[in-house]
Order: structure tokens, then sequence, then C-alpha cells
């Protein structure tokens, strides 16, 4: 369990981002993660999702929300995926991701976002 925990903890801190920019959408599509340095959320994005769409939403908890949301593959099968980040100030974290409207662990996101930091290169 201490292990779990432990890796969350990694996975969190591993997805706070911190960009320079306008508007929470432009935020999240300039920025980058650390892990994948050299290219935007926005373009692995494009190289990842078949049509993707942005959208920038003020939650019930008042905090600001980026969703993205198009075509991907997932276990072999074309599927619909919804990524999500949460807005603070100036940074922002990956929050949750859902495919076919499935929510995802945490392993899946840090597979997923992995992956399209492969994909974009």
């Amino acid at each position: 369990m201490k292990i779990l925990k432990s890796f969350s903890l990694v996975i969190t801190l591993s997805f706070f981002l911190i960009s320079c920019g306008g508007d929470s959408i432009s935020l999240v599509q300039n920025g980058s993660f650390d892990s994948c340095e050299g290219i935007t959320v926005g373009e692995m994005v494009n190289d990842y999702f078949a049509d993707p769409s942005w959208e920038a939403i003020v939650a019930d908890d008042d905090r600001t929300y980026v969703n993205v949301t198009g075509g991907i593959t997932f276990a072999d099968e074309p599927a619909t995926a919804l990524l999500q980040f949460k807005i603070r100030d100036d940074q922002f974290m990956v929050n949750a991701l859902e495919i076919n409207g499935e929510g995802m662990e945490e392993f899946v996101i840090l597979l997923m976002i992995e992956d399209m930091c492969s994909e974009a290169f």
C-alpha cells in the first residue's frame, strides 16, 4: 500500500506542468511535460488523438479544467478519449482520463502520456 501511495505521488508530481500564456486552453496546449521535453502538449495531442476538440470549463468546485476529447486506439479498438487537465494559476496537471466514458486508473494515464510522447517523436 505504501508503494502505491508513493507511486501516486510520483505520478501527480510528474504531471504538474508550468507554462506561460494567456487562456487556459493555450496554457495547456503550449505547455510541456517534464518527461517529454521538446514537444508541447498540443503537438502530442494532435499526433495522438483523431480530431481533437478542446474545451475550458469552470466546474462546480469553482476550478478551471481543460478537456480534450478525440479518437484513439485502445486495446486495438477505436475508442473515444477525454483527457482532463486541472488549472491552478499558471500551472496545470493531468486530472483524469476517460476512455469510452469509463474513468481510468492513474497507471493507465501515465502509460498513455508516455505513449503520446513516443508517438510525437
